[in-house]
């Protein structure tokens, strides 16, 4: 019989929570509460050189970290980077075999975890080993948890990022896309955890095409790191409803989308007219369809945001929806740039 190799430790992770270093940990436990309902589980959690403040909503997990001593890492991460992503906690049945593990494969020992990408690492938590309840390559279904978690990487570091996730993690890679938007490009795949557990979009410049966002935050954030966070909600118009209510602002989208949408897309779960109002942006795979938004950065160096995704059966990403979205974008500012002449009449 064929030898067959066992499987890492890692292969079946669940996301257990994400951990940002902050200046202000209270300021922005607090800033999500308001805005996005979360509840703070954990207050003033200290350690040496440093406190967190913990805030839980249904299956999502955050925690916010400040250094209060120069020698803490969160300290000199903000002073490169200002706030943002620095921990992607796993969740396995043996955290200590599953670094043991990842650690004889190759990866590189940082502080409790492994090094992940820029100085994103990955730290193992207790928990039990779920049993699978999707096919490879479909996105968890429970409302209200992390969808995905998209990477901006440097330029031609993805096929690094794609061979530590499958030969030292043991994760499948479930997509590929190169996306094309004008003069702009960028190389897209997709990594998950064999449980379905955790999905990380990664993304990197192509060579030889026009700059573009993932440049912008390479160039801001100063290198790889998490651009946003995707939250899966059941309903997106009364998720964006709420949202609203409660003070975040959504990015724009031109009334010119809509009129495409409606030709390429002839009956969505939710019809154009609540779309429409909000800038909810739609699409649909050969599994299903899905509806998406993205948060205006409040971050100072616009190098993080959010994304709000609802699934009905889609197992993709959208990517159709940046290239309709450019599109539409175009057309507008040239209409914009045509004067009216009527005026001259």
């Amino acid at each position: 019989m064929p030898y067959r190799r066992e499987e890492p430790p890692g292969a079946h992770a669940q996301l257990d929570h994400v951990e940002f270093y902050v200046t202000d940990a209270a300021a922005r436990a607090a800033q999500f509460a308001h805005q996005h309902a979360f509840t703070v589980t954990g207050h003033g959690r200290r350690n040496r050189g440093s406190r967190s403040v913990t805030v839980t909503r249904h299956q999502i997990t955050l925690v916010f970290t400040e250094g209060t001593a120069d020698h803490h890492p969160a300290s000199s991460y903000v002073q490169l980077h200002a706030d943002g992503v620095a921990t992607i906690a796993l969740r396995v049945a043996d955290p200590a075999a599953a670094r043991r593990a990842a650690i004889a494969a190759g990866a590189t020992p940082d502080g409790p975890g492994i090094a992940a990408f820029g100085d994103v690492i990955h730290t193992f938590v207790a928990g039990p080993r779920p049993r699978r309840q999707h096919p490879p390559g479909r996105l968890p279904g429970p409302p209200e948890h992390i969808d995905h978690i998209a990477i901006c990487l440097e330029s031609g570091h993805l096929p690094r990022a794609l061979d530590f996730y499958r030969d030292v993690l043991g994760w499948q890679q479930t997509f590929t896309e190169n996306i094309h938007i004008g003069p702009q490009a960028m190389q897209s795949a997709v990594v998950q955890s064999r449980s379905g557990g955790v999905t990380l979009t990664l993304l990197q410049p192509m060579p030889g095409a026009a700059p573009g966002q993932i440049d912008d935050f390479l160039k801001n954030h100063g290198g790889s790191g998490v651009q946003h966070l995707a939250f899966a909600v059941p309903d997106i118009v009364a998720a964006v409803q709420d949202r609203t209510r409660r003070g975040v602002s959504f990015l724009a989208t031109p009334d010119t989308y809509y009129h495409e949408l409606t030709r390429r897309m002839p009956a969505p779960r939710h019809p154009v007219t609540s779309l429409q109002p909000h800038g909810i942006l739609a699409d649909q795979d050969h599994d299903g369809q899905l509806f998406q938004i993205f948060t205006r950065s409040e971050h100072p160096r616009r190098t993080f945001f959010l994304e709000l995704i609802e699934r009905r059966g889609a197992t993709t990403f959208g990517t159709n929806n940046i290239r309709k979205l450019y599109e539409a974008v175009e057309r507008e500012q040239a209409i914009a740039a045509v004067p009216d002449r009527r005026h001259d009449l």
